[in-house]
């Protein structure tokens, strides 16, 4: 930045209809107007210069084991959209006194990953979104809702479990997954008192596979949530929810325009 990183400070918002995260990268808490923006490492990348740098992608480095990460984790679940906006504070030269100099980039998230112990978010900018063409739901053989959304709206089956071990990405229960559950939980999640969401791989018996190594506590109890392989037959016999279902499987295979129409 090319002020005094004192005087001029970076605030990002990051918005949702189950929650508000007030952060800021610099080393000391930011109070303007009775909002609290935590002190947090944040890493973005570089924005384009004038015009272009509300329309540029923005990609995010921080912490895996935050809050925030847990909360963009559970609503790429549900499907719920989370809004960010970065602006920009400064200081009067005569107080410690913040006020808002202008808004740098506004978008929403589009996806969060996690490996090398730093968590990757990515986000679109609003003038990208705003200038899309076209519906965004795929027209798909498979469902292209997100399990339990409201679109879905299949009713969750859950069941809850006792962390025997925890290895990596693998998490063994005592007395293996439980009987209501197995063999169904690939695509759906475990989680912790804290709330904390974790991918489900897949299950084999003694336990499930994550989507990223997590170290639970033996002993902790986990709540199992099913997945969902967006099939027509898992659609109708896990859940009973056809009437529901987004999917077109009666899609022709055959390309009239390759094949010919006869």
């Amino acid at each position: 930045m090319s002020q005094n990183p004192l005087m001029e400070v970076e605030l990002y918002a990051f918005t949702s209809a189950s929650g508000e995260f007030l952060l800021t990268p610099h080393e000391f808490d930011v109070d303007l107007d009775g909002n609290l923006y935590t002190s947090l490492s944040i890493e973005r990348n570089e924005l384009a210069l004038g015009a272009e740098a509300a329309k540029s992608a923005l990609d995010l480095k921080l912490p895996p084991d935050g809050d925030l990460v847990r909360h963009l984790l559970a609503t790429s679940l549900t499907g719920e959209t989370t809004a960010i906006t970065l602006r920009i504070a400064r200081r009067d030269t005569w107080g410690d006194y913040w006020w808002l100099s202008g808004t740098r980039w506004m978008g929403r998230v589009l996806g969060v990953e996690i490996a090398d112990d730093v968590a990757r978010v990515r986000c679109e900018s609003a003038q990208v979104s705003l200038k899309r063409i076209g519906l965004r739901r795929l027209y798909s053989r498979k469902c292209s809702h997100v399990l339990y959304s409201s679109a879905c709206g299949a009713s969750p089956i859950t069941a809850s479990a006792f962390v025997s071990n925890s290895s990596g990405r693998n998490v063994e229960l005592d007395g293996g997954v439980p009987g209501s559950v197995s063999g169904g939980v690939a695509g759906g999640w475990l989680q912790t008192p804290e709330g904390a969401r974790h991918m489900i791989v897949s299950d084999y018996g003694s336990g499930v596979e994550l989507l990223y190594p997590v170290a639970i506590e033996p002993g902790t109890e986990v709540q199992l949530t099913v997945g969902c392989d967006h099939s027509t037959e898992t659609c109708a016999s896990r859940f009973g929810n056809l009437d529901n279902y987004g999917g077109f499987p009666a899609i022709p295979s055959k390309n009239p325009f390759s094949t010919g129409v006869f």
